[in-house]
């Protein structure tokens, strides 16, 4: 037989993702993919950094290619940093969530919009149990 555990469970390791929405925010996407997985609007500052973070392998290096790198996506027009965030938020959850990656994310820090009422509900929707602003916008924590 084996030993019991208990109840106990391991704490699961943090799964950070970043959301950009700032399409000025150039060189330093490529900061943030190597720190962890970032969703970042494409923009004509943005784009090249894009492209070079995909072109360095840096997420094919990785063990856990969701861990660091970037994803693009794309500004609808007219669309405002705070209507942005909120419709990548939801695809964010998709791919980063917990029927899509293991452990799911824990935190999702976003920059280029601050904290409004409306985007603390669309992330306490998916999950997120604490909102922090920042310098640069804001961060979710699912605690």
């Amino acid at each position: 037989m084996l030993p019991s555990t208990g109840d106990r469970t391991m704490p699961m390791p943090p799964h950070k993702v970043g959301i950009v929405v700032d399409q000025g925010f150039g060189d330093r996407v490529a900061e943030l993919a190597r720190v962890f997985h970032v969703w970042v609007v494409q923009s004509r500052e943005n784009t090249p950094v894009i492209q070079g973070v995909w072109k360095s392998g840096l997420a094919d290096a990785a063990v856990d290619p969701l861990s660091v790198g970037v994803t693009s996506f794309a500004a609808h027009e007219g669309e405002s940093p705070e209507a942005m965030c909120a419709r990548i938020a939801d695809t964010v959850d998709e791919h980063h969530g917990e029927f899509s990656h293991d452990p799911p994310w824990s935190e999702i820090e976003v920059f280029g919009v601050s904290l409004t009422p409306n985007l603390r509900l669309v992330f306490e929707e998916l999950g997120a149990t604490a909102c922090t602003p920042t310098q640069q916008g804001f961060v979710c924590r699912r605690l």
